[in-house]
């Protein structure tokens, strides 16, 4: 299925945090690398140029009402940059002008000095932590790949998240693989191998330890819950959590956690669980932490489409360098034949649009060019589910919230949750924007959301129709209790 897949590319898509952890080998490499030192006013300015030209969100973030403080902080940060030659020092200050325009999708990464900090104090640790089984932050954990840390706290709210033993690389007892600081009920986090803008959110849900869609943990000398153990063991086998079930004979129940690189796996589990799907009146869909991806949803459509979706107009912002990028996309739909089961989805009118596009965007003046995409044609209405639950939290993002976005044209979902992090107003910047050094990526928005002129969600995320205040491990009860009141 071809989709407008510049609007589904997330922060998760781009940022690679898995486990197992990076080699030692790694390590040497780019720490001997992240001793380089590099022009940090030659970045800066490369940074200001390609935003103040590409970027998606300039002319609307950057308005009379803070222009001269904008300035005022370019020039500050000029300022600075000519004593700050360390790549770590640039890197900093480089964050600081991307965090201006507070957009998630707007990235500045670091991505060759590793943070090698190691505690090596164990004893007092392992004495601590050795039995630990209470409900605090604090203590030992483990993940499906046989990796055991001790959390530990630093500082005021601050926690150390060290190596007890691991399989999977040859770090020292005692390495920091993370560090939590925590931000009301929920953490902030700072891995070892990545030097990112964005804050990487991580919250404690009864016995686990979700960091946002990349890692899960469980606390060792808990008692799990059934439900936390399911859970648990969902992300065995690089699964990253996928899990279908059936809760009973009206309810089907499909656990997506993450978007991210496994659209060939959702749909694995989809095909595998379609008849039991279509055999059920209700149908939850849980995407809780889900902080995006690429467009793996788009299994999912047949299920709650009561119509065609339409993905609507995205608009870019036109540039040189943005038309270029661009064209190259459209290339593929204007000048080769459309593979037969794709033909569906791309009518002449369709294709005519893309071809006018094609056309005109090196040609026009305009500050954005409204870009066409396929929609999703309707060949029926299951008669089964009859209701579509979607879930969504504070962890939702991207193609997440493109999807909750999308799933609003159906007559048949009705959304569940917390209002989502807030990050899908400007895309399209899957290929980075190369800086004068190498270990510097820049990835830079390049087109707006449909809905951003009128109903930017940057600051707010998208809220559910109905907002669950209740304990995280009641959602699945209150929406089964909800959805069964619904004739």
């Amino acid at each position: 299925m071809i989709v407008h897949y510049q609007l589904t590319i997330s922060m998760a898509d781009h940022m690679k945090i898995k486990h197992p952890l990076l080699i030692s080998a790694v390590l040497v490499s780019c720490v001997a690398f992240g001793q380089e030192r590099c022009n940090c006013l030659d970045n800066l300015q490369e940074t200001i140029q390609k935003t103040e030209e590409n970027y998606a969100g300039f002319p609307d973030k950057i308005n009379p009402a803070n222009r001269a403080r904008y300035s005022q902080l370019k020039n500050t940060l000029q300022e600075k940059a000519v004593d700050s030659n360390t790549p770590m020092d640039c890197y900093l200050l480089l964050k600081e002008y991307v965090n201006f325009f507070y957009d998630k999708h707007f990235r500045i990464e670091y991505n060759a000095q590793i943070d090698s900090s190691v505690i090596d104090d164990m004893h007092r640790t392992d004495k601590q932590f050795g039995q630990t089984g209470d409900h605090s932050i604090e203590g030992v954990w483990r993940d499906v790949n046989n990796t055991e840390i001790a959390i530990i706290k630093q500082g005021k709210n601050t926690y150390k998240a060290i190596k007890r033993s691991s399989e999977n690389d040859q770090f020292p007892k005692g390495f920091v693989y993370f560090t939590l600081v925590k931000n009301g009920d929920n953490f902030s986090t700072k891995l070892y191998n990545r030097n990112i803008n964005v804050d990487i959110p991580a919250k404690k849900i009864g016995n686990l330890l979700r960091i946002w869609n990349f890692q899960l943990w469980a606390k060792t000398g808990a008692t799990l819950s059934g439900n936390e153990e399911e859970e648990f063991e969902s992300w065995r086998g690089n699964n990253n959590g996928l899990l279908f079930k059936k809760l009973n004979s009206d309810f089907s129940y499909l656990k997506i956690p993450t978007f991210e690189n496994n659209e060939g796996a959702i749909h694995q589990l989809v095909t595998k669980s379609d008849s039991a799907i279509r055999n059920t009146k209700y149908l939850i869909i849980d995407l809780r932490g889900n902080g995006g991806g690429s467009s793996g949803w788009v299994s999912l459509i047949p299920y709650l489409a009561t119509n065609q979706i339409d993905q609507g107009e995205t608009y870019l912002r036109v540039s040189k360098a943005n038309v270029s990028k661009k064209l190259q996309d459209l290339d593929g739909f204007v000048n080769h034949p459309i593979p037969d089961d794709y033909k569906k989805y791309f009518p002449e009118e369709t294709l005519n649009r893309y071809k006018k596009t094609y056309k005109e965007l090196p040609e026009t003046s305009e500050t954005f060019y409204p870009l066409p995409s396929v929609s999703f044609p309707l060949d029926s209405v299951l008669k089964q589910p009859v209701k579509v639950a979607i879930l969504v939290d504070e962890f939702g993002g991207s193609s997440t919230e493109y999807f909750f976005h999308l799933a609003k044209q159906s007559k048949k979902v009705i959304t569940y949750g917390r209002p989502t992090i807030g990050m899908m107003d400007y895309a399209g910047m899957s290929n980075p924007t190369k800086l004068p050094f190498d270990a510097f990526k820049l990835y830079i928005p390049i087109e707006k959301s449909s809905w951003t002129d009128a109903n930017p969600i940057d600051r707010t995320g998208f809220t559910p129709q109905m907002v669950i205040d209740e304990a995280r491990e009641n959602w699945i009860d209150y929406v089964m209790e909800d959805l069964s009141k619904i004739p």
